[in-house]
């Protein structure tokens, strides 16, 4: 059964794939239509995510076999991203690595809907027991990637992207259906220690008819230096300052659950600590990545995108950005383009304020 789910992933990917996006935005436009409805779907985000992983892993596979072909009906070449070639590379090569990531993106993906169930089910005082609990158990899971990666900043996604756009492959159910097609490793060549694979020489010289003319491939074929180089140098190992601010953004999102907890919601105090937390983990890191490579370039992106969510926390959203974001949306509430934007809004701020995960940043 599971065998031939696969094959109609395969071989449907691009129908597969706009279901995933439907059933995605759907559940944007959930919350606030019905009864429970902020439940179903974060219900069907959750699903979705972990079969979104599942599917990912299949087109990668179908993609390695040669099954799947583009619009040309040529097999499917993947140019794997230095995000998937680290992620990938260091979960090959540590089982601790790959039980942690997968483990970790599993809480990340099921943390908003385990917060609403415990809430409605059990009450807030629960809730935030629960919520303790899954942040202790994201800086475990954090710290042993911080450890198996050799003391690399952790990526807020540690598991690999999909690299196969579905929307570019052609007819590949009848490729994979009319005969098996195996790999031509005589095209390639894969170095012993580094593992990364090349073009051969005799592949180049088939292509062109024996008038290869080697040096213009050369000139022609520039190679990124993030493509070639090993994995390990995808990013820094980290010295003290380095480790110290990684560990700061790691300890973080607990410092401040504990704070609330012990503080109130609506205390400062909780809220501030949080924040000069964040900005020294991010200055020590910013000190000593003064050259950043491009996957630590994208995760300092990241993070200081985090710290829009600290408009949206209390003592803060219900202080200043609570007023001034109700006054948004009844504007754009009667302008004929924007009016779901304004509707979207509406729908999230009782979210914002009920529950912790939606402004976490964790």
């Amino acid at each position: 059964m599971l065998q031939k789910y696969a094959s109609f992933v395969v071989n449907n990917a691009a129908q597969v794939n706009s279901i995933e996006n439907g059933l995605r935005t759907l559940t944007y436009v959930l919350p606030g239509r019905f009864a429970d409805a902020e439940l179903a779907s974060e219900a069907i985000y959750t699903l979705l995510s972990f079969v979104g992983v599942y599917h990912d892993k299949l087109l990668a596979q179908a993609a390695a076999s040669g099954l799947l072909v583009d619009k040309q009906g040529q097999p499917l070449k993947l140019d794997p991203t230095p995000f998937n070639r680290y992620h990938g590379q260091m979960a090959h090569t540590s089982d601790v690595y790959r039980v942690s990531a997968l483990a970790l993106s599993a809480v990340q993906y099921a943390e908003k809907l385990i917060e609403m169930v415990v809430a409605k089910r059990l009450g807030d005082s629960r809730r935030w027991q629960v919520v303790t609990w899954i942040e202790i158990t994201k800086i475990v899971l954090r710290l042993a990637l911080l450890k198996a990666s050799g003391q690399r900043m952790v990526t807020g996604a540690v598991v690999p992207e999909r690299e196969v756009d579905p929307g570019a492959l052609g007819s590949a159910g009848r490729r994979a259906e009319s005969e098996p097609v195996a790999l031509d490793t005589g095209a390639q060549w894969k170095g012993g220690r580094s593992r990364l694979s090349f073009t051969s020489v005799r592949e180049i010289l088939q292509q062109a008819e024996g008038n290869a003319d080697l040096g213009a491939f050369v000139a022609n074929s520039p190679q990124n230096a993030e493509r070639v180089a090993p994995v390990s140098a995808l990013m820094h190992r980290l010295s003290a300052l380095g480790l110290t601010g990684e560990l700061l953004f790691i300890l973080r999102p607990l410092v401040y659950v504990l704070g609330m907890r012990k503080l109130g919601a609506n205390n400062w105090r909780a809220w501030a600590l949080s924040l000069l937390m964040e900005l020294a983990s991010r200055q020590m890191l910013s000190t000593e990545l003064r050259v950043p490579r491009t996957l630590e370039r994208d995760e300092l992106a990241r993070r200081k995108w985090l710290f829009v969510y600290y408009l949206l926390r209390a003592p803060f959203f219900g202080r200043f950005t609570e007023e001034r974001l109700t006054r948004a949306a009844k504007w754009c509430s009667n302008k004929p383009v924007i009016s779901l934007l304004g509707s979207l809004i509406q729908d999230y701020q009782p979210l914002w304020k009920q529950y912790y995960f939606y402004t976490a940043g964790s």
